[in-house]
């Protein structure tokens, strides 16, 4: 009885670091849908929650190191170990060795880090299953109880249900986030993010206890995470640009955000321009008339083009240029107006003569938003002492070729994380300004419709 009761204890003492990285990997999990709540956090140098986690990412290679550990303390070289949990043992440390090091060395492999993590999960509880068996004759009672408490939590923070859950994120200083070339931050200016995914069963949960979860059913014609991943990545981008170029205009530096020609972003069925013109053709003249923005082609063709008239459209395509005849028709909604059939936007050129370095967070994934607050920080950081007049700024909102602010989602989210901080004001696009008051009443909202509104205000304070 006594050699029993201290086999079965030290199988439970070797069982210690599969059970450590088992909790550990559902901490970190439940740990990530609640990742804003110490978002007001910062330490006394000005870094906030959103950089933390960079450094908190790593300590996910915990997981499987504690599984490594385990596969060694549980026999992986003893002789006398049945040969199928030491191969289990030899799997599991080697694909665990691997997703540590993917976890370190290679962060932006998430799906890959994902299966590596699920796939040495897998043969922990092969190893604990197997291993009782083998060692007790009979079902494993004990170790199917941890598999199930295991996927009951795995079902109520993993399983994706029908709904997209919206809910509050944290503040970004973008002084932090940006720094051009031969400026210097004056103040602490905070962009906002929400955090807008498939929703979970635990987030019901959650919204019982946290303000701002906002739930709606998921489009039957939303494309897949991939797809939608990478259109916020190049809206990032694209914000960052456009912010940077009207920045430095303001600075006195470059041209800012000149209009270019007019861009072609598709082509009706069956129109004149079917077949003839492209999408993603930038239209620079018709007949001989210049065109640099959407407004020069709208007063051409209301002008100086009738239904039926062939026009000589300029065009760029790729590297090339070339001249190509469309004959207009007539529009369906006003026959005596001409049209191409085409849907168009102003292409701009960005003259940004100086550099912008950007530090990537990997809470901050990516999207429009920043963008108003992204060129403020930029004028901040160019203008000697800074425009902050010594406030906390807070802001969302998009940045338009011509410096107007426009509107973004999550406003109610954004206010009252935002209200959750020391900001002495909060910039909203004006579209925005009742949602964030109605969120956050305590909150000095400033609504704005154009970036001079926000230099303008700060200015008389």
């Amino acid at each position: 009885m006594r050699n029993f009761r201290s086999q079965r204890d030290g199988a439970r003492e070797r069982s210690r670091y599969y059970l450590a990285g088992i909790l550990a990997g559902l901490a970190y999990l439940i740990g990530a849908e609640l990742i804003w709540l110490p978002a007001p956090l910062k330490s006394g140098r000005g870094m906030e929650w959103i950089e933390w986690i960079d450094y908190l990412y790593y300590g996910l290679a915990v997981v499987p190191l504690c599984w490594v550990a385990g596969s060694i303390d549980r026999g992986l070289w003893n002789g006398t170990t049945p040969v199928v949990p030491r191969l289990i043992r030899v799997a599991l440390a080697a694909i665990s060795l691997a997703s540590a090091g993917i976890i370190v060395f290679a962060v932006e492999k998430l799906e890959l880090q994902l299966f590596g993590i699920v796939a040495c999960a897998v043969l922990v509880f092969a190893d604990l299953l197997v291993s009782e068996v083998l060692r007790k004759r009979r079902f494993p009672w004990r170790n199917s109880a941890l598999l199930a408490s295991t996927l009951a939590v795995l079902a109520l923070t993993a399983w994706p249900t029908s709904y997209n859950v919206t809910y509050p994120g944290m503040t970004l200083n973008l002084n932090r986030y940006a720094e051009v070339e031969g400026g210097a931050a004056g103040g602490v200016i905070d962009g906002v993010l929400v955090f807008d995914r498939p929703a979970v069963l635990a987030d019901r949960l959650y919204a019982a206890f946290f303000p701002q979860y906002v739930f709606q059913p998921i489009p039957e014609n939303e494309p897949p995470l991939s797809e939608t991943y990478a259109q916020v990545v190049a809206m990032k981008s694209d914000a960052n640009r456009v912010a940077a170029a009207i920045a430095m205009e303001k600075a006195g530096l470059g041209e800012g955000a000149v209009p270019d020609g007019v861009r072609i972003v598709a082509i009706v069925k069956g129109s004149p321009a079917d077949g003839t013109l492209q999408a993603g053709d930038i239209i620079d003249a018709l007949d001989g008339r210049p065109v640099s923005r959407v407004e020069d082609l709208i007063t051409t063709m209301e002008t100086a083009v009738k239904a039926g008239d062939e026009v000589r459209v300029s065009v760029r395509r790729g590297a090339a240029k070339e001249e190509i005849n469309v004959r207009a028709a007539a529009s369906e909604d006003t026959p005596d107006r001409a049209v191409l059939g085409v849907s168009v936007q102003t292409e701009v050129k960005l003259d940004t003569p100086r550099i912008v370095s950007y530090n990537d967070y990997m809470a901050h994934v990516g999207g429009p938003s920043h963008g108003a607050m992204l060129t403020l920080a930029l004028i901040d950081q160019l203008t000697p002492g800074g425009v902050t007049k010594g406030l906390r700024i807070a802001g969302t909102g998009t940045i338009e070729a011509d410096g107007s602010v426009g509107m973004v989602g999550g406003i109610p989210q954004k206010a009252y994380a935002v209200s959750r901080t020391d900001a002495n004001v909060f910039f909203v696009p004006r579209a925005g300004e009742e949602a964030a008051k109605a969120a956050a009443p305590g909150l000095n909202i400033v609504a704005v419709e154009h970036i001079d509104d926000v230099l303008q205000w700060l200015e008389s304070q």
